[in-house]
Protein backbone atom coordinates (compact mmCIF):
# COMPACT_ATOMS: atom_id res chain seq x y z
CA UNK A 1 0.00 0.00 0.00
CA UNK A 2 1.23 3.51 -0.83
CA UNK A 3 1.97 5.29 2.43
CA UNK A 4 0.56 8.81 2.44
CA UNK A 5 0.29 11.57 5.01
CA UNK A 6 -0.80 15.17 5.44
CA UNK A 7 1.44 18.07 4.58
CA UNK A 8 1.33 21.17 6.77
CA UNK A 9 -1.41 22.65 4.56
CA UNK A 10 -3.57 19.56 4.86
CA UNK A 11 -2.74 18.05 1.48
CA UNK A 12 -2.05 14.34 1.06
CA UNK A 13 1.53 13.68 0.06
CA UNK A 14 3.83 10.71 -0.44
CA UNK A 15 6.54 11.02 2.21
CA UNK A 16 8.87 8.63 0.42
CA UNK A 17 9.14 11.24 -2.35
CA UNK A 18 9.99 14.03 0.10
CA UNK A 19 13.63 13.76 1.07
CA UNK A 20 13.54 17.05 2.95
CA UNK A 21 11.44 15.46 5.69
CA UNK A 22 14.67 13.95 7.01
CA UNK A 23 16.16 17.41 7.37
CA UNK A 24 13.41 18.52 9.71
CA UNK A 25 11.66 21.07 7.49
CA UNK A 26 8.50 18.99 7.03
CA UNK A 27 6.03 19.00 9.88
CA UNK A 28 3.21 16.46 9.57
CA UNK A 29 1.00 18.32 11.99
CA UNK A 30 -2.22 20.29 11.78
CA UNK A 31 -4.98 20.38 9.20
CA UNK A 32 -5.56 24.11 9.34
CA UNK A 33 -5.69 25.84 5.95
CA UNK A 34 -7.31 23.14 3.80
CA UNK A 35 -8.67 20.54 6.17
CA UNK A 36 -9.80 17.18 4.92
CA UNK A 37 -13.57 17.17 5.36
CA UNK A 38 -15.29 14.69 7.60
CA UNK A 39 -17.16 13.17 4.67
CA UNK A 40 -13.78 12.51 3.05
CA UNK A 41 -12.59 10.67 6.15
CA UNK A 42 -15.66 8.45 5.96
CA UNK A 43 -15.28 7.79 2.24
CA UNK A 44 -13.86 4.59 0.69
CA UNK A 45 -11.13 6.66 -1.02
CA UNK A 46 -9.79 7.75 2.36
CA UNK A 47 -9.29 4.16 3.42
CA UNK A 48 -7.13 3.50 0.37
CA UNK A 49 -4.76 6.00 1.96
CA UNK A 50 -3.21 6.06 5.39
CA UNK A 51 -3.28 9.52 6.92
CA UNK A 52 -1.03 10.64 9.72
CA UNK A 53 -2.62 12.45 12.64
CA UNK A 54 -0.82 14.14 15.49
CA UNK A 55 -2.78 11.86 17.83
CA UNK A 56 -5.09 8.91 17.65
CA UNK A 57 -7.58 8.91 20.53
CA UNK A 58 -9.29 5.58 21.21
CA UNK A 59 -12.48 6.22 23.14
CA UNK A 60 -15.12 8.94 22.90
CA UNK A 61 -16.14 9.30 26.53
CA UNK A 62 -15.31 12.25 28.80
CA UNK A 63 -11.55 11.54 28.80
CA UNK A 64 -11.20 11.07 25.05
CA UNK A 65 -13.36 14.07 24.22
CA UNK A 66 -11.48 16.27 26.68
CA UNK A 67 -8.16 15.26 25.11
CA UNK A 68 -9.56 16.03 21.65
CA UNK A 69 -10.76 19.45 22.77
CA UNK A 70 -7.35 20.30 24.20
CA UNK A 71 -5.61 19.32 20.97
CA UNK A 72 -8.12 21.20 18.86
CA UNK A 73 -7.45 24.38 20.82
CA UNK A 74 -3.79 24.32 19.77
CA UNK A 75 -4.46 23.28 16.14
CA UNK A 76 -3.19 19.74 16.46
CA UNK A 77 -4.79 17.03 14.35
CA UNK A 78 -6.52 14.20 16.15
CA UNK A 79 -8.87 11.39 15.24
CA UNK A 80 -11.28 10.12 17.89
CA UNK A 81 -12.04 6.44 17.30
CA UNK A 82 -15.17 5.60 19.29
CA UNK A 83 -16.96 2.26 19.64
CA UNK A 84 -20.17 3.93 20.81
CA UNK A 85 -20.32 1.73 23.93
CA UNK A 86 -20.09 3.43 27.34
CA UNK A 87 -19.99 2.33 30.97
CA UNK A 88 -22.91 4.58 31.95
CA UNK A 89 -25.24 3.11 29.33
CA UNK A 90 -28.79 3.39 30.66
CA UNK A 91 -27.95 6.12 33.18
CA UNK A 92 -30.28 9.10 32.77
CA UNK A 93 -28.40 11.64 34.89
CA UNK A 94 -24.76 12.14 35.81
CA UNK A 95 -23.61 13.97 38.92
CA UNK A 96 -20.59 15.69 40.50
CA UNK A 97 -19.89 17.46 37.20
CA UNK A 98 -19.75 21.17 37.94
CA UNK A 99 -22.42 23.15 36.02
CA UNK A 100 -23.70 19.90 34.46
CA UNK A 101 -25.04 18.15 37.58
CA UNK A 102 -28.02 16.03 36.59
CA UNK A 103 -27.28 16.17 32.86
CA UNK A 104 -28.13 13.23 30.65
CA UNK A 105 -24.86 11.51 29.60
CA UNK A 106 -26.08 11.12 26.00
CA UNK A 107 -26.82 14.84 25.75
CA UNK A 108 -23.52 15.62 27.45
CA UNK A 109 -21.56 13.70 24.81
CA UNK A 110 -23.63 15.15 21.98
CA UNK A 111 -23.03 18.70 23.16
CA UNK A 112 -19.32 18.04 23.67
CA UNK A 113 -18.92 16.65 20.15
CA UNK A 114 -20.84 19.56 18.62
CA UNK A 115 -18.52 22.02 20.35
CA UNK A 116 -15.36 20.10 19.45
CA UNK A 117 -16.39 19.99 15.78
CA UNK A 118 -15.85 23.75 15.68
CA UNK A 119 -12.14 22.91 15.64
CA UNK A 120 -11.36 21.75 12.07
CA UNK A 121 -8.31 19.71 13.05
CA UNK A 122 -10.37 17.23 15.10
CA UNK A 123 -12.20 14.36 13.43
CA UNK A 124 -14.45 11.55 14.61
CA UNK A 125 -14.91 7.99 13.41
CA UNK A 126 -17.08 5.25 14.85
CA UNK A 127 -14.87 2.19 14.92
CA UNK A 128 -14.20 -0.92 16.94
CA UNK A 129 -10.40 -0.92 17.18
CA UNK A 130 -9.01 -4.45 17.25
CA UNK A 131 -5.28 -3.82 16.89
CA UNK A 132 -2.76 -1.14 17.81
CA UNK A 133 0.93 -1.20 17.03
CA UNK A 134 3.92 1.00 17.68
CA UNK A 135 5.73 1.36 14.37
CA UNK A 136 7.47 3.77 12.00
CA UNK A 137 4.86 6.17 10.63
CA UNK A 138 7.25 8.54 8.81
CA UNK A 139 10.98 8.41 8.02
CA UNK A 140 12.85 7.99 11.31
CA UNK A 141 9.65 8.70 13.26
CA UNK A 142 8.03 6.13 15.55
CA UNK A 143 4.29 6.44 16.05
CA UNK A 144 1.25 4.20 16.18
CA UNK A 145 -1.23 2.45 13.92
CA UNK A 146 -4.79 1.52 14.83
CA UNK A 147 -6.84 -0.98 12.84
CA UNK A 148 -10.54 -1.61 13.31
CA UNK A 149 -12.81 -4.62 12.77
CA UNK A 150 -13.42 -3.53 9.17
CA UNK A 151 -9.66 -3.57 8.43
CA UNK A 152 -9.45 0.22 8.28
CA UNK A 153 -6.12 1.59 9.48
CA UNK A 154 -5.11 4.98 10.84
CA UNK A 155 -1.71 6.41 11.77
CA UNK A 156 -0.84 8.75 14.62
CA UNK A 157 2.31 10.31 15.96
CA UNK A 158 0.95 9.81 19.49
CA UNK A 159 -1.69 7.52 20.96
CA UNK A 160 -4.17 8.27 23.76
CA UNK A 161 -6.04 5.32 25.25
CA UNK A 162 -9.37 6.39 26.73
CA UNK A 163 -11.45 3.24 26.27
CA UNK A 164 -12.83 3.30 29.79
CA UNK A 165 -14.00 0.30 31.78
CA UNK A 166 -17.08 -1.87 32.05
CA UNK A 167 -18.88 -3.35 35.03
CA UNK A 168 -18.96 -7.15 35.22
CA UNK A 169 -22.47 -7.81 36.53
CA UNK A 170 -22.99 -10.99 38.57
CA UNK A 171 -24.88 -13.74 36.77
CA UNK A 172 -25.77 -15.78 39.87
CA UNK A 173 -28.43 -13.40 41.23
CA UNK A 174 -31.64 -13.45 39.14
CA UNK A 175 -32.96 -9.97 38.43
CA UNK A 176 -29.66 -8.18 39.01
CA UNK A 177 -29.23 -7.04 35.42
CA UNK A 178 -32.87 -5.89 35.24
CA UNK A 179 -32.22 -3.51 38.16
CA UNK A 180 -28.89 -2.12 36.91
CA UNK A 181 -28.47 0.85 36.83
CA UNK A 182 -32.03 1.92 37.68
CA UNK A 183 -32.05 0.66 41.29
CA UNK A 184 -28.59 -0.83 41.92
CA UNK A 185 -25.78 1.70 42.36
CA UNK A 186 -22.07 1.36 42.99
CA UNK A 187 -21.16 4.99 43.77
CA UNK A 188 -23.02 7.33 46.12
CA UNK A 189 -21.35 10.37 44.61
CA UNK A 190 -23.00 9.43 41.32
CA UNK A 191 -26.34 8.09 42.58
CA UNK A 192 -28.25 7.90 45.84
CA UNK A 193 -29.04 11.45 46.94
CA UNK A 194 -32.44 11.35 45.23
CA UNK A 195 -33.27 8.02 46.92
CA UNK A 196 -32.15 9.01 50.42
CA UNK A 197 -35.66 9.15 51.93
CA UNK A 198 -36.16 5.40 51.43
CA UNK A 199 -34.54 2.36 53.09
CA UNK A 200 -31.11 1.48 51.71
CA UNK A 201 -29.68 -1.98 51.20
CA UNK A 202 -26.06 -2.99 50.65
CA UNK A 203 -25.67 -6.23 48.70
CA UNK A 204 -22.85 -8.41 50.11
CA UNK A 205 -19.92 -7.34 52.26
CA UNK A 206 -17.24 -8.87 50.08
CA UNK A 207 -14.24 -6.86 51.22
CA UNK A 208 -13.27 -4.09 53.68
CA UNK A 209 -14.04 -1.35 51.15
CA UNK A 210 -17.74 -2.04 51.66
CA UNK A 211 -17.38 -0.46 55.08
CA UNK A 212 -16.89 2.93 53.45
CA UNK A 213 -19.95 2.39 51.27
CA UNK A 214 -22.06 1.58 54.34
CA UNK A 215 -20.75 4.56 56.31
CA UNK A 216 -21.54 6.93 53.45
CA UNK A 217 -25.03 5.44 53.09
CA UNK A 218 -25.71 6.06 56.79
CA UNK A 219 -25.20 9.77 56.16
CA UNK A 220 -28.07 9.65 53.68
CA UNK A 221 -30.47 7.55 55.76
CA UNK A 222 -30.01 5.77 59.11
CA UNK A 223 -32.04 2.80 57.78
CA UNK A 224 -29.23 0.82 56.15
CA UNK A 225 -29.12 -2.99 56.03
CA UNK A 226 -26.30 -5.18 54.75
CA UNK A 227 -27.75 -8.14 52.84
CA UNK A 228 -24.71 -10.38 52.91
CA UNK A 229 -26.27 -13.19 50.84
CA UNK A 230 -24.86 -15.80 53.19
CA UNK A 231 -22.10 -15.72 55.80
CA UNK A 232 -19.61 -12.85 55.67
CA UNK A 233 -16.00 -13.83 55.11
CA UNK A 234 -14.08 -14.74 58.26
CA UNK A 235 -11.07 -12.75 57.06
CA UNK A 236 -9.95 -10.52 59.94
CA UNK A 237 -9.91 -7.32 57.88
CA UNK A 238 -13.43 -7.95 56.60
CA UNK A 239 -14.70 -8.76 60.10
CA UNK A 240 -13.14 -5.60 61.53
CA UNK A 241 -14.73 -3.49 58.78
CA UNK A 242 -18.08 -5.14 59.47
CA UNK A 243 -17.82 -4.40 63.20
CA UNK A 244 -17.26 -0.73 62.40
CA UNK A 245 -20.28 -0.64 60.09
CA UNK A 246 -22.51 -2.28 62.71
CA UNK A 247 -21.21 -0.01 65.46
CA UNK A 248 -22.14 2.97 63.32
CA UNK A 249 -25.75 1.75 63.14
CA UNK A 250 -26.04 -0.52 60.12
CA UNK A 251 -27.96 -3.79 60.38
CA UNK A 252 -27.08 -7.14 58.79
CA UNK A 253 -29.25 -9.83 57.22
CA UNK A 254 -27.40 -12.98 56.15
CA UNK A 255 -30.28 -14.77 54.39
CA UNK A 256 -29.58 -16.02 50.87
CA UNK A 257 -30.96 -13.79 48.13
CA UNK A 258 -33.22 -15.67 45.71
CA UNK A 259 -33.91 -12.86 43.25
CA UNK A 260 -34.23 -9.11 42.78
CA UNK A 261 -37.40 -7.52 41.42
CA UNK A 262 -37.63 -4.18 39.62
CA UNK A 263 -40.89 -2.60 40.77
CA UNK A 264 -40.77 0.28 38.32
CA UNK A 265 -39.06 3.67 38.02
CA UNK A 266 -38.21 5.79 41.02
CA UNK A 267 -37.33 5.01 44.65
CA UNK A 268 -41.01 5.03 45.64
CA UNK A 269 -41.46 1.79 43.70
CA UNK A 270 -37.85 0.75 44.13
CA UNK A 271 -36.39 -2.72 44.24
CA UNK A 272 -37.59 -5.82 46.08
CA UNK A 273 -35.12 -8.31 47.53
CA UNK A 274 -36.66 -11.78 47.74
CA UNK A 275 -35.01 -14.41 49.95
CA UNK A 276 -34.79 -18.19 49.81
CA UNK A 277 -37.39 -18.54 52.56
CA UNK A 278 -39.98 -16.68 50.44
CA UNK A 279 -39.93 -13.47 52.46
CA UNK A 280 -38.99 -10.15 50.88
CA UNK A 281 -38.17 -6.52 51.57
CA UNK A 282 -38.66 -3.41 49.45
CA UNK A 283 -35.90 -0.80 49.26
CA UNK A 284 -35.36 2.57 47.66
CA UNK A 285 -32.00 1.42 46.30
CA UNK A 286 -29.44 -1.33 46.59
CA UNK A 287 -25.71 -0.62 46.75
CA UNK A 288 -23.24 -3.05 45.24
CA UNK A 289 -19.79 -2.86 43.68
CA UNK A 290 -19.44 -5.33 40.82
CA UNK A 291 -16.00 -6.03 39.45
CA UNK A 292 -14.74 -3.85 36.61
CA UNK A 293 -12.49 -4.59 33.67
CA UNK A 294 -10.83 -2.47 31.03
CA UNK A 295 -12.51 -2.07 27.70
CA UNK A 296 -9.94 -2.73 25.01
CA UNK A 297 -7.80 -4.92 27.24
CA UNK A 298 -6.61 -6.64 24.06
CA UNK A 299 -5.11 -3.32 22.92
CA UNK A 300 -3.37 -2.88 26.26
CA UNK A 301 -1.94 -6.39 25.96
CA UNK A 302 -0.78 -5.82 22.38
CA UNK A 303 1.26 -2.81 23.49
CA UNK A 304 2.59 -4.63 26.56
CA UNK A 305 1.70 -1.79 28.91
CA UNK A 306 2.57 -1.88 32.58
CA UNK A 307 -0.50 -2.30 34.80
CA UNK A 308 -1.29 -1.36 38.39
CA UNK A 309 -1.14 -4.40 40.63
CA UNK A 310 -4.34 -5.22 42.45
CA UNK A 311 -6.63 -2.71 40.74
CA UNK A 312 -5.89 -3.45 37.07
CA UNK A 313 -5.65 0.06 35.64
CA UNK A 314 -2.98 1.12 33.16
CA UNK A 315 0.04 2.51 34.99
CA UNK A 316 0.74 6.10 33.93
CA UNK A 317 3.15 8.77 35.00
CA UNK A 318 1.16 10.78 37.58
CA UNK A 319 2.28 14.10 36.09
CA UNK A 320 2.47 13.43 32.35
CA UNK A 321 -0.12 10.63 31.89
CA UNK A 322 2.32 8.66 29.73
CA UNK A 323 2.26 4.87 29.89
CA UNK A 324 5.26 2.55 29.98
CA UNK A 325 5.40 2.82 26.16
CA UNK A 326 6.83 6.14 25.03
CA UNK A 327 4.35 8.23 23.09
CA UNK A 328 1.35 6.27 24.37
CA UNK A 329 -0.87 7.95 26.97
CA UNK A 330 -3.88 6.77 28.97
CA UNK A 331 -6.69 8.83 30.47
CA UNK A 332 -9.97 8.33 32.26
CA UNK A 333 -11.31 5.22 33.97
CA UNK A 334 -8.83 2.88 32.30
CA UNK A 335 -6.00 4.67 34.13
CA UNK A 336 -7.68 5.75 37.39
CA UNK A 337 -9.17 3.69 40.20
CA UNK A 338 -11.41 6.67 41.05
CA UNK A 339 -13.85 6.44 38.16
CA UNK A 340 -15.69 9.74 37.87
CA UNK A 341 -16.71 11.85 34.87
CA UNK A 342 -15.03 15.01 36.15
CA UNK A 343 -11.79 13.18 36.94
CA UNK A 344 -11.82 11.56 33.50
CA UNK A 345 -12.25 14.97 31.88
CA UNK A 346 -9.28 16.32 33.81
CA UNK A 347 -7.04 13.40 32.93
CA UNK A 348 -8.00 13.71 29.25
CA UNK A 349 -7.03 17.37 29.30
CA UNK A 350 -3.72 16.45 30.91
CA UNK A 351 -2.98 13.82 28.27
CA UNK A 352 -3.87 16.17 25.43
CA UNK A 353 -1.69 18.91 26.87
CA UNK A 354 1.33 16.65 27.28
CA UNK A 355 0.89 15.28 23.74
CA UNK A 356 1.03 18.84 22.44
CA UNK A 357 4.09 19.59 24.55
CA UNK A 358 5.96 16.52 23.31
CA UNK A 359 5.10 17.26 19.68
CA UNK A 360 6.29 20.87 20.00
CA UNK A 361 9.51 19.80 21.70
CA UNK A 362 10.18 17.17 19.06
CA UNK A 363 9.63 19.62 16.23
CA UNK A 364 12.02 22.04 17.89
CA UNK A 365 14.71 19.38 18.25
CA UNK A 366 14.37 18.38 14.59
CA UNK A 367 14.51 22.01 13.50
CA UNK A 368 17.79 22.54 15.37
CA UNK A 369 19.21 19.32 13.93
CA UNK A 370 18.43 20.49 10.40
CA UNK A 371 20.47 23.72 10.68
Amino acid sequence: MLLLLLSADGQIVNWRAMAHIRRGRFRPRSITQNPVSRHQINSPVYHQQIMLFDALIIGGGPAGLSAALALGRVCRTALVLDSGVYRNEGVTAMHTVLSRDGSNPVEFRRTAIEQIKHYPSIHFQQANVVEVRQTEVAPDYTGFTATDSESRTWLGRKLILAMGTEDVLPEDIPGYRENWPSHIYQCLFCDGFEQRHHPIGVLTFANPSYNHLVLMALNLNPDVTIYSNGPVSSDSSVQQALRIALARGAKIDSRKVAKLINNGPGPEKGITVEFDDGSSVRLGMLLHRPATRNRGQHLIDQLGLKMREGTGEIFVDPVFAETSVKGCFAAGDTADMFKQVALAMGSGLRAGGVVSMQLCNGEGVRAIASL
